[in-house]
């Protein structure tokens, strides 16, 4: 598990839109499920796959429950925690850089986190994760077509989203 964990929690990161305390928790209920279900793990070679699965479906599973509860997502950081954290910033680059690449990441993570969550699971497993449509079919509990479909109105969601936030970003004076 440990030599996984970095990219699990990356995957449950963005599987929660950027949340760090959901993706936390999500992480935490999938590896319990994962030592509660290690016998069912029938090759050690499928350790990564099977670990992503358990991941996206313990996901599925907390997305279904707060549907029925209307559980409602808190911000990860008060405002002391925010303004220390502010204070602390130290620029390694350039400022113009800087701002020019953090621009970017934000309307590239806020395009990612606006998916649909079953748009975004597959993108995420596939171009950040590298996982294949067989692979994510398995995992999914899906046909390799509808993955492939999935994958396909993904990225041209995730291309038009990218493509009018640049615009925007552009029409107020930003990089």
């Amino acid at each position: 598990m440990s030599a996984h964990l970095d990219a699990l929690y990356r995957t449950a990161h963005r599987l929660c839109a950027g949340n760090s305390a959901d993706a936390e928790d999500l992480l935490q209920d999938a590896m319990l499920r994962a030592l509660e279900h290690y016998s069912e793990l029938r090759s050690p070679a499928a350790a990564r796959s099977w670990l992503f699965t358990i991941v996206v479906r313990t996901n599925l599973n907390r997305l279904r429950s707060r549907k029925r509860r209307g559980e409602r997502v808190m911000s990860d950081l008060g405002e002391q925690e925010l303004e220390a954290a502010l204070e602390a910033w130290q620029p390694a680059e350039p400022v113009d850089e800087r701002i020019e690449r953090l621009d970017l990441r934000k309307r590239l993570t806020d395009s990612l986190d606006e998916l649909d969550a079953e748009l975004r699971e597959v993108i995420w497993l596939a171009d950040v994760e590298g996982f294949r449509h067989a692979e994510l079919a398995e995992m999914l509990g899906l046909p390799e077509g509808t993955v492939a479909s999935r994958l396909f109105r993904a990225r041209h969601a995730l291309r038009n989203a990218l493509h009018d936030r640049t615009r925007a970003s552009r029409a107020r004076g930003a990089p």
